[in-house]
């Protein structure tokens, strides 16, 4: 996938407490972890260690291909009662190649709407 084409993902977010908004799980986008629906949001790329502290990549925005790996990522939470599945539009997708998981980067995100709300 180049950094032109757009494609439909899933990502995990967790429920934020401003309406039409999420919030990613782990690291912010341009300094703020809420991310709001239907904007568009540039990762910043950066050489980053994964979390075991070992390996050097490139920095980007966490995605998933489908939905059924986002609920298999899922069971790596012990608590996803804040957790939602969203369906985004991502740009410049690119293989976590490091990851046990199905984990994807992208250079872009715009969250089009939640699948799945778990925990109510």
């Amino acid at each position: 996938v180049t950094q032109e084409q757009m494609d439909e993902a899933v990502a995990i977010m967790e429920k934020a407490d401003k309406p039409n908004c999420f919030k990613t799980l782990f690291h912010g986008i341009n300094g703020t972890r809420t991310v709001p629906i239907g904007k568009w949001l540039d990762a910043t790329i950066k050489p980053v260690k994964d979390g075991s502290g070992g390996t050097v990549y490139n920095s980007g925005i966490h995605v998933l291909d489908t939905y059924d790996d986002a609920v298999s990522y899922l069971k790596n939470f012990s608590d996803i009662t804040n957790k939602e599945i969203v369906v985004c539009e991502a740009r410049g997708i690119r293989l976590k190649r490091h990851s046990k998981h199905k984990v994807l980067l992208c250079d872009k995100i715009k969250i089009l709407c939640s699948v799945i709300k778990y925990g109510g």
